[in-house]
């Protein structure tokens, strides 16, 4: 599997006069084609077979941190 490096990205939102992160993750191409800011601290490798069809961009809510092994969701 090819691994492939995708980043957070933002984009000014005039309705609330705010920057707001995008939901997915994307590739540089990608945020360059959705004329999208990228936070260059967020890299992160992922498998090539999580992009979506299009190879832009991961599935809206994906979570990369769960595939490092980080607990993100505690139940008491």
């Amino acid at each position: 599997m090819a691994k492939i490096t995708v980043y957070r990205t933002q984009k000014f939102d005039i309705s609330t006069d705010e920057f707001r992160y995008s939901l997915r993750y994307w590739t540089r191409e990608g945020a360059k084609i959705a004329d999208l800011t990228i936070d260059e601290g967020s890299a992160v490798e992922i498998d090539e077979e999580d992009l979506t069809p299009e190879g832009l961009c991961t599935d809206r809510g994906y979570n990369p941190d769960r595939l490092r092994g980080f607990q993100t969701c505690v139940i008491p």
